[in-house]
């Protein structure tokens, strides 16, 4: 699918102005077309639900430009306390589901601030065309996230903010290959490694009182403390787009 883009995007791209600007842009927009293929985690597109009462429910569901799909459901438990689960589920096998409960505040003139707590686990593989081999596992990861925004604005009923979430991310990925040549049949090594995550995100949503079009914007930094020398294949970047229905 990648290779696709990049073929229909090059007669663009190439009449693009040759400004360092320009070039820049074009050339990070092709390593985000690239990344999909060759990755073990990228910037979930989880919403951003900004529960403002008790009882408030927020279903959303969309795509991603990394292939996936994903959806989040967010309740409003108490007048304080929310939950919200989410879940994605991309090509090569990718997935990834978590589980968050957090605290909410109307902070008065529509603006809203959460903060959760939760666990996600999930699925990655990476390919290495120079080897050849791949890099597959599962993940765990307990975090910490951020979220603040304004909801209901005059303009198209807008809502939008920013979220970070930080966490402890633990892999378990098997090198079959991907970091050097081992063997065709193995045995292959285990790589077990504990890193810190940094994911950021920023969201828009416009439409009607209950149903609207959300589109979000997610980045990634993953700093690692075991295994330094062996880099961790993950996109630092995504765009997400979907609906959203708030009950």
């Amino acid at each position: 699918m990648s290779g696709i883009f990049i073929h229909l995007l090059y007669p663009i791209l190439s009449r693009t102005p040759t400004t360092m600007k320009g070039k820049l842009i074009a050339y990070g927009f092709l390593i985000v077309l690239i990344m999909p293929s060759c990755i073990v985690y990228h910037p979930q597109t989880t919403d951003i639900p900004l529960i403002n009462e008790k009882n408030d429910l927020r279903i959303d569901a969309g795509i991603s430009f990394i292939p996936s799909a994903h959806a989040t459901i967010s309740y409003g438990l108490t007048d304080k306390i929310a939950v919200q689960t989410f879940g994605s589920i991309g090509s090569d096998d990718r997935y990834f589901f978590q589980g968050a409960v957090g605290f909410f505040k109307d902070l008065g003139n529509q603006k809203v601030m959460e903060l959760y707590s939760g666990f996600g686990y999930g699925y990655g593989s990476a390919y290495n065309d120079a080897n050849p081999g791949d890099l597959y596992g599962d993940y765990q990861l307990y975090f910490v996230q951020f979220n603040y925004g304004k909801i209901d604005c005059k303009f198209a009923n807008m809502d939008y903010g920013f979220g970070i979430k930080m966490g402890y991310l633990h892999s378990n990925l098997i090198d079959r290959n991907y970091y050097s040549f081992y063997s065709e049949n193995g045995p292959f090594v285990t790589f077990k490694d504990n890193s810190f995550l940094i994911e950021p995100n920023v969201f828009i949503r416009l439409g009607g009182e209950r149903l609207k079009f959300n589109l979000k914007l997610g980045g990634c930094w993953i700093y690692k403390f075991t295994n330094t020398d062996k880099h961790l294949p993950y996109s630092f970047i995504n765009l997400g787009v979907g609906l959203n229905y708030r009950l």
